[in-house]
């Protein structure tokens, strides 16, 4: 049996070899499938990988009290300050809640010496801010409850790693940490050191920029996201209203059950967009956003597939049309070869095998030039791109399925022939 396969696969060998302008072609195809195959998954997938792990980090189990947007002209803007901090700890009691209020105002920042301002969000937050997200620090420390705030002389900043690119441009983490910037926060410089810069969330922050001209700066909420921001203690902006609330929980289900409380005191639930319009104090809950994220991602990545798909089926039917051609120019060798004692299945296994081989050659020989496709693409459009050894295999396996699905019929078709017919048209 390994023997009678080993001489199908020679032959089938010797046939690919034969016709070497035919079988580039067939090649060939494959390899613009796969190449197209490989940069789509790598894209979808990959794309779809790195904004969950992104998402991540913008802390899944974190409820925010804020208030909403004023959309009547002198309505009064409603109470958010120490009374209500100590509302959410009274109505959240036993539920191991961690509440961490902020302060937070636009600012304009520069390096010490330096000439060039830069928009930043100037955030008042406690040592317990990090509790509400998951990233880590890229280098220095984070604040602490004795650190001085900078009011009558110098303080501290711990800085988003993005906000460093835009102080101190060039450099990396660990050398800015101690480097001073001097922030101007509605006409008062202040000076900070800097102690810390917290990692980057935004892996394809670029790629974002794009789409924000106004660089995150127009509200105090998209500034905040943008994670261009100078954090420094709590105290350092007084003791008014906070700009919002953040209630870090410990499981999913302490999350729904503060869900639940919290909207018995402000009904406005900010996950529905119906309800923004009613103003007053919304309860946000960061894991409906990132769920409603995970569906648009998945349905990106729905869209992706449909179109590897598409691809590898025109590739199927191009490279099946190739192989009846030649079945069809082969019929005297595969009359002769069933004449010798060669079965159906053994006709129908060499051209499977010699479909399979074309195709796994040229998609072996896709895999690079997807990768050099892609990097041409990223250069061009600066879009995403992520080549990983899971995507080339997943791509390898595609490829030896566009193989076996192009030789199906083409297979049948050869393995059906009647010899006496086939050599009987010959002696007439």
């Amino acid at each position: 049996m390994n023997r009678r396969f080993r001489d199908i696969a020679y032959e089938g060998v010797l046939h690919v070899v034969r016709r070497p302008l035919r079988s580039l072609l067939t090649a060939l195809t494959s390899a613009i499938a796969i190449a197209v195959t490989v940069n789509v998954i790598s894209l979808s997938f990959g794309f779809e990988e790195d904004i969950r792990s992104d998402v991540d980090l913008f802390g899944r189990l974190t409820v925010d009290v804020g208030r909403l947007p004023v959309l009547i002209p002198g309505a009064r803007r409603p109470s958010l300050g120490p009374p209500e901090a100590r509302l959410i700890e009274k109505k959240l009691d036993g539920l191991d809640a961690v509440i961490v209020p902020r302060r937070q105002v636009a600012a304009n920042a520069r390096a010490d010496g330096g000439d060039g301002e830069q928009r930043v969000s100037f955030v008042a937050a406690p040592p317990a801010y990090l509790k509400t997200l998951n990233i880590p620090m890229a280098a220095g420390r984070w604040l602490q409850d004795d650190d001085p705030d900078g009011v009558e002389g110098e303080g501290v900043c711990v800085l988003d790693a993005a906000a460093v690119g835009l102080l101190f441009p060039d450099t990396d983490a660990e050398s800015d940490i101690g480097r001073v910037i001097e922030v101007d926060v509605a006409g008062t410089k202040r000076r900070h050191r800097v102690i810390g810069v917290l990692e980057d969330p935004l892996r394809y922050r670029e790629l974002f920029d794009a789409f924000d001209e106004g660089r995150g700066s127009r509200t105090l909420t998209s500034s905040l996201l943008s994670f261009r921001n100078v954090y420094v203690p709590e105290t350092a902006l007084g003791d008014g209203q906070f700009t919002g609330i953040s209630i870090a929980m410990p499981s999913e289900d302490a999350l729904e059950e503060a869900r639940r409380r919290l909207l018995t005191v402000w009904s406005v639930d900010a996950g529905d967009p119906k309800s923004l319009l009613t103003g007053g104090v919304g309860v946000f809950v960061r894991k409906d956003w990132m769920d409603a994220l995970a569906v648009s991602t998945r349905q990106g990545t729905l869209l992706g597939n449909l179109v590897w798909v598409i691809i590898v089926i025109v590739a199927v039917i191009m490279i099946s049309t190739l192989n009846l051609i030649t079945v069809r120019e082969r019929y005297d060798e595969v009359a002769l070869r069933r004449c010798e004692g060669a079965r159906r299945r053994d006709v129908a296994l060499q051209i499977t095998t010699e479909g399979v081989l074309m195709s796994l050659v040229g998609g072996l020989a896709g895999l690079p030039i997807g990768y050099a496709g892609a990097a041409l693409l990223r250069h061009i459009v600066d879009f995403p791109f992520r080549f990983e050894f899971k995507y080339a295999a997943a791509a390898t396996g595609v490829a030896i399925l566009l193989g076996l699905f192009a030789s199906v019929l083409p297979a049948r078709h050869a393995a059906r022939l009647q010899p006496a017919r086939v050599l009987g048209r010959r002696l007439r």
